[in-house]
């Protein structure tokens, strides 16, 4: 994969709108991981994009942005989860249909609406890889419908996936909703994140099939 175009910044949670727009980027719509500065070509996520860079799949649902959170909830508790080398699909659907939902977006933040008609395998990469913008997410193993993160992919990706979904949290739990409450006081948030994630050995499954690419 190509990384040529994420260009990286020091500090740059701490520039100036002015000085985001310099570098290429701007401050947009929070993704689903609570960051807020975006790419102005394609709106991608500049922290989610160092994070998919780094081959860290991982989430906890109690530490998502509130926009995303109670949708994540719902939208996990239809998908039949197996194995990591698993196609996931959704319970009531299985390989019959592909799902589109109603869910947040960057353009949320310029357009003055709250969702748009999503496909569920994209929202389902943000979730668990990061928001990549208006660019497209492929499927690895060739099932459009398969919603196992460890099975899709941006042009952000490295060439093999992680072994596993590392962290793969999708209840919610009073303590840590209450921990990241309080990070969130003190503006500190990135902190969880960087303890929770951890990049992870090879998958098995090979990318250089040609996968289907659809939005």
């Amino acid at each position: 994969m190509n990384y040529s175009n994420f260009k990286y910044v020091v500090d740059i949670d701490s520039l100036s709108e002015k000085d985001l727009n310099a570098q290429g980027y701007y401050t947009g719509f929070p993704c689903v991981h609570n960051h807020v500065i975006r790419n102005t070509t394609n709106h991608w996520c500049y922290h989610c994009v160092e994070k998919i860079i780094s081959n860290n799949c991982g989430f906890n649902i109690n530490f998502l942005n509130a926009d995303y959170s109670y949708k994540f909830l719902r939208i996990w508790d239809k998908v039949d989860i197996g194995n990591w080398e698993e196609c996931w699909t959704y319970k009531e659907c299985g390989n019959t249909k592909t799902k589109r939902v109603q869910f947040p977006s960057y353009r949320s933040f310029y357009q003055g609406q709250k969702s748009e008609n999503v496909s569920a395998h994209k929202v389902i990469y943000q979730c668990a890889w990061g928001d990549v913008g208006n660019l497209f997410v492929t499927h690895l193993c060739g099932n459009k419908h398969c919603l196992n993160p460890l099975h899709l992919m941006s042009s952000w990706n490295r060439a093999s996936p992680p072994a596993n979904i590392n962290p793969f949290q999708i209840t919610f739990d009073a303590d840590a909703l209450l921990l990241f409450g309080k990070t969130k006081f003190q503006n500190n948030i990135q902190s969880l994140f960087k303890k929770d994630m951890r990049s992870t050995i090879t998958h098995p499954l090979d990318v250089t099939e040609n996968p289907e690419y659809n939005e």
